[in-house]
């Protein structure tokens, strides 16, 4: 016991020193990056937009992207409807004819808003599709368009809907998504309708995030590989441990994968060219340390039966076998 007591750490060496240096410049840096283009709401950059004249009568329509889906391709955006202009409302901003408002999408069908005479106008959700690819992820970018129509219209006894003449509309986009830069560009009149179209692309922080996961991912497998080789050469010893942790590291490598924000169903470019092929060298380490801790054992085997059979050897040796004899 008093020479476990007497134990002392080993004293830091100046190899030791520069590896704690080099680890924590790599700590800071990477969390001023990421913490200082992290934006909880998302940017947004507004191109065009609403341009009300004094005379305006219309709708007026706030577009707010609520969330984005990229696996699945498609945007969850919030429309709030309100009066602009007192031709076509009362005094309490109720519609004094019936308003239907069409959001038409390239990648869905149609979406229509009816608000009946006398009904309270608010807000509407929508899920729209987008355009995009995630294999680039997380340099992917995806883009919505949608053309916004609006006209007066009568109901029929027989619940027919029959048109009565187009209104105008005045759109207006604000708010963000949570780790997307968002980019509208506002088209007041085509000629067929209200044009808004939406670009995401990734945050900077979100990208920086996913390459300080790569790194750590790729620095683990390439230091389990050599420890794999050193191993194997016999360069260093076979322990349970270091089996536990490269078996350990082939599950952990994909658990480590999904920390990534938005991760992409597996099969993007970042596993064809570095997350697939951590995981093999992870696997690679694995068996290379399987192999040296089995080729140890065999070699330690050996040993011990050598020792054995020379002590066998020496313990059936005569007496003074070796030893000077009188003449």
């Amino acid at each position: 016991m008093s020479s476990l007591l007497s134990l002392e750490p080993l004293p830091r060496t100046r190899r030791g020193w520069i590896a704690l240096v080099v680890v924590g410049v790599f700590l800071v840096v990477a969390f001023s990056v990421v913490v200082r283009f992290y934006d909880a709401e998302g940017g947004i950059n507004v191109s065009g937009g609403a341009d009300v004249p004094p005379d305006a009568s219309g709708v007026m329509v706030q577009i707010e992207p609520l969330t984005v889906d990229a696996n699945v391709n498609t945007a969850r955006m919030r429309l709030s409807f309100g009066p602009e202009g007192g031709e076509l409302f009362d005094d309490q901003g109720r519609p004094t004819k019936n308003i239907r408002i069409t959001v038409a999408n390239a990648f869905q069908g149609p979406n229509e808003f009816k608000f009946p005479a006398g009904s309270a106008m608010g807000a509407r959700e929508v899920v729209v599709g987008m355009a995009g690819d995630t294999a680039v992820y997380p340099f992917d970018d995806h883009g919505v368009e949608l053309i916004f129509t609006a006209d007066t219209f009568t109901k029929g006894a027989d619940g027919a809907v029959t048109s009565e003449k187009p209104i105008d509309l005045f759109l207006e986009a604000s708010g963000g998504v949570n780790g997307w830069d968002t980019s509208v560009e506002i088209d007041p009149d085509i000629g067929v309708g209200y044009y808004a179209s939406f670009d995401f692309a990734r945050a900077f922080s979100t990208v920086a995030f996913v390459m300080v996961i790569l790194v750590i991912a790729g620095v683990l497998a390439f230091l389990a590989l050599v420890t794999g080789a050193l191993v194997q050469a016999d360069r260093r010893p076979a322990e349970a441990a270091l089996l536990s942790w490269t078996a350990a590291l082939i599950f952990a490598l994909p658990a480590l994968r999904n920390y990534m924000p938005n991760a992409p169903p597996f099969g993007a470019s970042i596993d064809m060219y570095a997350y697939l092929w951590f995981i093999v060298a992870a696997g690679a380490a694995a068996v290379l340390v399987i192999f040296g801790w089995n080729g140890q054992r065999l070699a330690e085997k050996r040993r011990i039966e050598r020792e054995r059979e020379h002590e066998r050897d020496l313990a059936g040796t005569p007496a003074g076998t070796g030893g000077s004899h009188a003449t």
